[in-house]
């Protein structure tokens, strides 16, 4: 994973421990550096202090942020901050632009506890993909389905079940079933199975984590039937995904399996 920053240097320290080789951490010089990998998406993530080097400058820098990434950055943001009046109010400027995470030092940045935030930052991002790849069936959704729907691509490893998914969305299982074929969308179970691979992508692709590691983390009872489903929806092999298959290919395999075929619709309609 190629990872941006912008921060003090015991920051800076800070995550090269919590992604070591063959991660690449690397500090960018100048702000407008950022900027600029940002928007032709030279990193996987940016983790950024506006704050560094002084609270003075953070007020422009999140303005030109704003500039450069309108409506959301195309590769996640995650801010990384001390507890100053300054940093508090960098920190709801990268909220109301999108930033996927915050961590704040000397609270929640641990080696673990970054790396984690790092990882639901890329997955979070992943998950936008998806949704903008669907289009319009996913905005048919009622507001509870939808939201479960997002938390399953966010938090597999949460909603383990088609059961706990319909809980989730405050609704039955058969009802849940019932507006996803409306809205034009594939069974419960599918979706559930599109999140789990979809976090697996990212881990594989972004984090460095083996295969076995990965399954567990997103809730597979073996690796197998990880490898099983990525190579049904990719059309690859789990070895062969981080370097032949981007994310923007990726989150297309992902929409079309999402997306009901018009006749499968029409038949799921038909049962209820």
């Amino acid at each position: 994973m190629i990872v941006r920053c912008y921060l003090p240097s015991h920051s800076l320290a800070q995550i090269q421990r919590a992604f070591p080789p063959p991660h690449r951490v690397e500090n960018a010089s100048t702000w407008d550096l950022v900027l600029s990998d940002l928007r032709d998406r030279r990193c996987d993530v940016a983790i950024i202090d506006p704050c560094t080097d002084g609270g003075h400058f953070a007020t422009d820098r999140l303005r030109a942020l704003a500039v450069a990434t309108p409506g959301f950055a195309p590769v996640p943001v995650v801010g990384y901050v001390s507890v100053t009046a300054c940093a508090m109010r960098a920190v709801q400027g990268l909220v109301q632009l999108g930033a996927s995470e915050i961590a704040i030092r000397g609270v929640d940045d641990s080696m673990d506890a970054l790396a984690t935030i790092v990882r639901r930052a890329v997955a979070t991002c992943a998950s936008a993909r998806v949704v903008t790849a669907v289009g319009p069936p996913w905005h048919a959704l009622p507001v509870p389905v939808a939201t479960a729907i997002q938390m399953a691509f966010h938090r597999p490893e949460r909603l383990r079940s088609v059961t706990d998914l319909a809980t989730a969305a405050r609704t039955t299982r058969r009802s849940l079933d019932r507006w996803l074929a409306r809205a034009g969308l594939s069974s419960a179970r599918t979706v559930l199975s599109c999140a789990r691979v979809n976090a697996a992508f990212h881990l594989l692709t972004s984090c460095n984590v083996r295969v076995g590691e990965a399954a567990l983390q997103v809730g597979y009872t073996s690796s197998r039937s990880l490898t099983r489903e990525l190579y049904a929806i990719t059309g690859y092999p789990a070895a062969a995904i981080p370097a032949r298959l981007s994310r923007e290919v990726f989150a297309a395999a992902i929409a079309r399996h999402l997306v009901r075929h018009p006749q499968d619709g029409a038949a799921a309609v038909r049962s209820y």
